[in-house]
């Protein structure tokens, strides 16, 4: 596929040509015309002299034109691949580092993702550690979020539902903590809806590590 630079230099090649050729055209078509054949020595032509004269400068023009053309597309290929190669370096570096975060995060799933959590032990993973897990219960699911450390992590937007159970806080979208009478008050249908939508994008982003121990699924449940 050509880059810009290299259309560039083809439509001035293609110009330069048309160019010449023009120029090559109108000197062989004075071969026929009457004052070419005049035998005054200061004004008079052969066909050969024409030739001789015009040719040689056309050709040697041509060969310029495509010489540089040729340098220049070869510069700007060049060019073309120094940066795909820089691309390549800083995508390899980053997949590397992407391969180190995943592994400084990562914690081992309690007995497939069906073992117990108490809420005691989820909070020592509220992103404090800023390369470690970070997880928080939904739903009765215990989930890994370090992926979304800059919505979840110390600062962050949604920092109130680290290393808790946040799943009456996501049920009803509220960043800051529930009043006493409102924890009394059971999830709605609505707002058990929304929850269910969330827990339907964390199972598709995150890894399931535990399940919350003490969890009523009733208490969720359409």
């Amino acid at each position: 596929m050509r880059t810009s630079s290299q259309r560039t230099v083809l439509f001035g090649v293609w110009l330069s040509l048309n160019y010449l050729c023009h120029k090559n055209v109108q000197a062989l078509l004075q071969l026929n015309h009457p004052q070419i054949r005049r035998s005054d020595p200061k004004t008079s032509y052969t066909r050969t002299s024409i030739i001789r004269h015009v040719e040689p400068v056309i050709l040697v023009g041509a060969a310029g034109v495509v010489g540089t053309a040729a340098a220049a597309w070869w510069k700007s290929g060049s060019e073309e691949r120094e940066r795909q190669q820089k691309y390549a370096e800083i995508e390899s570096r980053n997949e590397a580092l992407r391969e180190e975060r995943a592994k400084l995060a990562y914690i081992e799933p309690r007995d497939g993702g069906e073992g117990l959590w108490s809420e005691a032990e989820l909070a020592q993973y509220d992103g404090t550690d800023e390369t470690g897990p970070l997880l928080f219960a939904a739903d009765g699911y215990i989930f890994n979020v370090w992926k979304g450390r800059h919505f979840y992590g110390p600062g962050c937007e949604y920092h109130i539902f680290a290393g808790r159970d946040a799943t009456r806080l996501l049920a009803k979208s509220k960043l800051e903590e529930e009043t006493p009478e409102e924890l009394k008050k059971p999830l709605n249908i609505a707002e058990r809806a929304a929850l269910a939508g969330w827990i339907y994008t964390f199972k598709t982003k995150y890894d399931i590590v535990g399940r919350l121990e003490g969890y009523d699924p009733k208490s969720t449940a359409m």
